[in-house]
């Protein structure tokens, strides 16, 4: 759990400043879950400049609540949080400065995202909180006052924390979530979304991750297992944390990346494709075909990492462009399928349709998933109902995924860069993309050429 602040103060000498006003967002990694904000009334004048800058006058303050007022309010609200803030060392300090005029010693972990930005955005022309912001398409509010330089720094550190692969912001400390032992573990913090979980020991290791379209359903089922991997994970367990994605799609791929970056011990190197859909000629018609690919499959257009889905992905194109059920053994052989009944199949099955005409329609299908020299976006839900997700592609080639709440925020590719997790060039990121591009399921489609 973390708690994003942000303070402003009298100015003056080090030692000398007051607090002026205070916001703290108390913040879970996905969502702020409480939140204070209050003017404070210091005790020395606030400086010209202090004033100018943030526009809050010794009038705003006369009546505010003096800091001692909203002491305990500050001790519950980053009870058992990590602090968050740009430069964050003035806001600490600012905070034990009060605290120990109260003769009280406030000692919590910080984290601050000027050094992170440095890290994860290191092209940005500067890493001051309104200039990179703007750079990012970040929006911001009521600049240089507590609550909308806290509420711009949220906003940031999810960035931050969406380019973290390798967990290390969450090893810094308490993480997502509070944690608990697996005895105490009741599954009641974790939600019926798409995301990913993590199972760390002790040491603060990922030991397994799993992508999950619900992830407390899934977690329950590999915690409450009785599989050998099941009862090696439950040996190893210290804590859970988890990251909503919004769709599926976006769990796997990230599933995929932070495999090949954390290798937990638990987790296979390589996800593993099981089923594909290939294209075969027989008697001049071309069919596509469902395959186990350890029977081979030359050239499969799509591949599955299980069986579940690759029935219904057929049947969808199968409907989408005519084709006909028997010819792809969606249906039985020897009579003419239900599909020719209702009108949507043309008659190959029956012979009645020539092979030219139905070729042009698995032609057209795979024209729509022909990624040579193509450069879009995939746009599909995100995290929030005001946000959307997106997965680049250029060139049969999966550069990395995001997310925007404003389409300013992808207006080219260089914010889009910034914005997104880079990824390793890896044909499995593009084979989870396929039964997803197939089906029309991310339906908007952004062309990057046309930018």
């Amino acid at each position: 759990m973390y708690a994003v602040l942000d303070i402003e103060a009298t100015g003056g000498q080090m030692g000398e400043e007051e607090i002026i006003e205070i916001a703290v967002y108390r913040f879970d990694g996905q969502k702020v879950t409480d939140q204070l904000i209050s003017l404070v009334k210091p005790e020395r004048q606030i400086d010209a400049y202090v004033q100018k800058l943030t526009q809050i006058t010794p009038k705003m303050v006369r009546t505010a609540p003096g800091f001692h007022e909203i002491a305990k309010r500050v001790i519950e609200i980053t009870k058992d949080t990590i602090l968050v803030g740009h430069n964050v060392d003035f806001d600490y300090r600012m905070l034990r400065q009060e605290f120990r005029k109260l003769g009280y010693i406030y000692q919590r972990e910080t984290i601050d995202t000027v050094i992170l930005s440095e890290k994860y955005f290191p092209d940005t022309a500067s890493h001051s909180l309104g200039k990179l912001c703007k750079e990012l398409g970040i929006p911001t509010t009521d600049r240089h006052r507590a609550s909308g330089d806290a509420r711009a720094t949220i906003e940031l550190f999810k960035l931050l924390l969406e380019k973290d692969a390798e967990k290390n912001i969450s090893k810094t400390g308490i993480g997502f979530n509070s944690q608990k032992s697996f005895a105490e573990f009741g599954y009641k913090g974790l939600p019926n979304s798409a995301g990913l979980f993590y199972i760390f020991d002790s040491k603060k290791r990922v030991v397994y991750l799993s992508a999950a379209e619900n992830i407390a359903q899934t977690a329950r089922r590999v915690l409450n297992g009785k599989s050998d991997l099941s009862r090696k994970i439950k040996h190893s367990f210290d804590s859970i944390q988890y990251e909503i994605t919004g769709n599926e799609m976006i769990s796997k791929i990230k599933e995929l990346n932070e495999i090949k970056k954390l290798k937990p011990k638990f987790n296979p190197s390589d996800i593993g494709f099981t089923h594909s859909i290939c294209k075969e000629n027989r008697s001049g018609y071309d069919v596509l075909m469902i395959r186990k690919n350890e029977r081979g499959c030359k050239n499969p257009l799509i591949e599955f990492q299980n069986s579940r889905t690759v029935r219904d992905v057929l049947s969808h194109i199968t409907t989408e462009f005519k084709l006909c059920p028997v010819l792809n053994r969606l249906s039985p052989p020897g009579k003419p399928c239900f599909s020719r009944e209702v009108g949507e199949c043309l008659g190959a099955c029956e012979g009645e349709e020539l092979p030219e005409s139905y070729n042009l329609r698995v032609s057209q299908f795979l024209e729509k998933i022909n990624l040579k020299k193509r450069n879009f976006l995939m746009i599909g839900n995100g995290r929030t109902l005001n946000e959307k997700s997106f997965v680049w592609i250029d060139n049969g080639v999966c550069k990395g995924y995001g997310y925007f709440e404003f389409h300013n925020q992808i207006k080219d590719s260089k914010t889009i860069s910034e914005r997104m997790t880079k990824l390793a060039k890896n044909p499995d990121f593009v084979k989870i993309i396929m039964p997803n591009l197939a089906i029309g399921r991310y339906r908007e489609l952004i062309s990057l050429d046309s930018q």
